[in-house]
């Protein structure tokens, strides 16, 4: 997949300099922060110094990728020096400028090299360097094939994030992006010795009473249409005060609808705090919704997509479920 050329530029980019920062999207997911915590430990075998920097938080789920907290939460006035004084930002999964909010404005000012990793489809240069290959299940799939272009050492913690990261973004191994590929290096990581039944539980057994609490209220208002081939839930902010925790315990709910017999198509609607609505798109596979998340200035993947939109949330859900609904001829 990756080319010959590519892991060649990465490993050159490597050699030449020494201060490295990794980020990666807003709210981000298992595949980001395993790929950010993957690639980080690299670095560090070649003896560079490396910080990571996000947007967002880091779900709780996922604190056990990072025992030494390496992955901090991005502040303009406390980082700043850190960016003007480091070489080269790495951008993983993801390829969207707004989608790293306003670290993606400073750095976009900033004279450092920027190369991005990505695996979500993309028309035109994003990085000075674009490794981007949408039809990878994952970036952790990516990386996966430049450490070993690499020769890099896989140690057990590289090796679980990986696994953390492609265990994710294929839903378990249960989405259509999990190819024949994706299981061989599934096996190649759990030869090196990580504690897949550990990181499983961690992400999928470890839940906050809070994120439970919200999911009951969401499923409260699941609404199915087009004879149920259509299905459509939200979260509002009163809803996240109600329970007490934030927009980090909705990671994976957008999943859920798929799992009813009969739903094709899922939607999610996310209230944020200035009233915009998030929308993630999701399709059993026989449906492609990544045009319809670009209608609403989004993109990602054929059957996983994402948007933004303005609100309230009530017109936003009107607007996005009437279009949904051309999915479906008959509808």
């Amino acid at each position: 997949m990756l080319q010959q050329s590519e892991i060649q530029q990465v490993r050159q980019i490597i050699e030449r300099y020494n201060r490295f920062v990794l980020t990666t999207h807003v709210n981000p997911d298992g595949d980001a922060l395993g790929s950010e915590m993957a690639f980080a430990r690299y670095l560090q075998q070649c003896g560079k110094q490396v910080s990571i920097l996000n947007s967002s938080p880091t779900p709780e789920t996922f604190h056990f990728l990072d025992p030494k907290k390496m992955m901090q939460q991005f502040d303009a006035r406390q980082h700043i020096e850190l960016l003007t004084s480091s070489d080269v930002l790495f951008i993983l999964d993801i390829s969207d400028w707004q989608r790293l909010r306003e670290l993606g404005e400073l750095v976009k000012t900033l004279p450092i090299e920027k190369v991005c990793i990505d695996h979500h489809l993309r028309e035109g240069r994003f990085a000075d360097v674009d490794i981007i290959h949408p039809q990878a299940s994952s970036t952790g799939e990516l990386l996966f094939e430049l450490f070993s272009g690499l020769k890099a050492k896989m140690t057990v913690p590289i090796c679980e994030a990986l696994y953390t990261a492609i265990l994710t973004d294929t839903g378990n191994f249960r989405f259509s992006n999990t190819s024949p590929r994706v299981m061989r290096i599934a096996a190649e990581l759990m030869e090196q010795g990580i504690d897949r039944q550990r990181i499983y539980r961690e992400i999928y057994e470890s839940q906050p009473l809070t994120r439970v609490k919200l999911m009951a209220r969401m499923l409260d208002n699941l609404t199915l249409g087009c004879e149920g081939r259509l299905a459509w839930m939200y979260v509002t902010q009163a809803m996240l005060a109600d329970v007490g925790t934030t927009m980090k315990d909705t990671e994976g709910f957008s999943d859920f609808p798929r799992t009813i017999r009969g739903v094709e198509v899922a939607l999610l609607f996310l209230e944020l705090e200035d009233g915009d609505v998030k929308i993630s798109f999701r399709s059993q596979g026989n449906i492609s919704v990544n045009a319809l998340a670009r209608q609403y200035g989004g993109g990602g993947h054929e059957f996983a997509s994402g948007a933004r939109t303005e609100g309230p949330i009530d017109d936003a859900i009107a607007r996005v479920v009437s279009a949904a609904k051309d999915l479906f001829p008959d509808c």
